[in-house]
C-alpha cells in the first residue's frame, strides 16, 4: 500500500483516473476530520455550516494545488485573485482554526499527491483529538450564557465601566455580533451579542444589575441548551 501511494506522489502529469483518485481520497480523509470535530465538540460551539466547510475547504484545496502544480506563475496569479476576498466570519473556538488548518492541510497533501503522508496524518491528528476528549483538557463543564446589551447612537462602544463589570463576574466572554437597529422615530441603536462564561452562575442577578448602575440597556440573558468545554 505504501508502495502504492508513493508510486502516484511521484506521477507529474496525472490521469483522469489519478485525479479522480486524488479528489475521492482528500474528500474521506476530510470527512473523516469533519466527522471527528462534530463527535468531540460541544452542540453549543459545532454549526452544520462549519462541519461542511471542513470538508469543501479541502476540496477546494486539493483543485487549487492541482490546477497549479509547479508553476510559480500561476500560483501567484492564484494569490493574486484571492487577495480580493475578504471573509468576515470570526471563528470564536481557537479549536476551530486547529480542525480548519487540518482540513486544508489535507486538501494540500492531496493536491501535491501526498497520499500516504495524508493519511498518516488525518489519522494520528483525529486519534489524538479523540484521545484528548477524554483528558481533563477536555473537561470542565459550564453552563454558557448569551447577553444582548443595546447601545444608542452617538454613545459608542462599551466603555471601561462595562469591561470592568465583565471581568468582576465573568471568566470568559466574547463579542458575536454587532448590529444597528433603527427605531421607530429614525433613532439609530447598536446591539451587541456575547458569548459568555459566569465565574458563579448564582450572581447573574447582582450582574445585571451592575450593568444598569452603569447605563447599560440588557436587551436579552439567556441560557444555551448545552455546555461549553474550555
Amino acid at each position: 500500500m505504501q508502495e502504492f501511494l508513493s508510486t502516484y506522489s511521484k506521477i507529474e502529469n496525472p490521469t483522469f483516473q489519478m485525479v479522480i483518485f486524488t479528489f475521492l481520497l482528500s474528500f474521506l480523509l476530510s470527512a473523516l476530520v469533519a466527522f471527528t470535530y462534530n463527535m468531540t465538540t460541544r452542540s453549543t460551539l459545532r454549526t452544520t455550516n462549519f462541519i461542511q466547510s471542513l470538508i469543501l475547504s479541502a476540496l477546494i484545496a486539493t483543485m487549487v494545488l492541482q490546477a497549479i502544480g509547479d508553476n510559480v506563475a500561476s500560483g501567484l496569479g492564484m494569490l493574486g485573485a484571492l487577495t480580493v476576498i475578504q471573509f468576515r466570519t470570526a471563528l470564536r473556538n481557537p479549536r476551530d482554526i486547529v480542525f480548519m488548518f487540518a482540513a486544508l492541510g489535507t486538501g494540500i497533501a492531496c493536491g501535491l499527491y501526498g497520499f500516504f503522508i495524508a493519511i498518516l496524518g488525518v489519522f494520528f491528528f483525529c486519534l489524538l483529538a479523540i484521545v484528548l476528549s477524554f483528558t481533563p483538557f477536555h473537561y470542565g463543564r459550564h453552563i454558557v450564557w448569551e447577553l444582548r446589551i443595546r447601545m444608542e447612537e452617538g454613545a459608542g462602544d462599551p466603555g471601561v465601566n462595562f469591561d470592568q463589570v465583565m471581568r468582576l463576574y465573568c471568566q470568559h466572554w466574547t463579542l458575536d455580533s454587532v448590529n444597528l437597529d433603527r427605531g421607530k422615530d429614525n433613532g439609530i441603536s447598536r446591539e451587541y451579542d456575547y458569548t459568555l462564561l459566569f465565574k458563579d452562575d448564582t450572581k447573574q442577578p447582582s450582574f445585571l444589575q451592575a450593568l444598569l448602575d452603569n447605563g447599560v440597556s440588557v436587551r436579552r440573558l439567556n441560557k444555551q441548551n448545552d455546555e461549553l468545554t474550555l
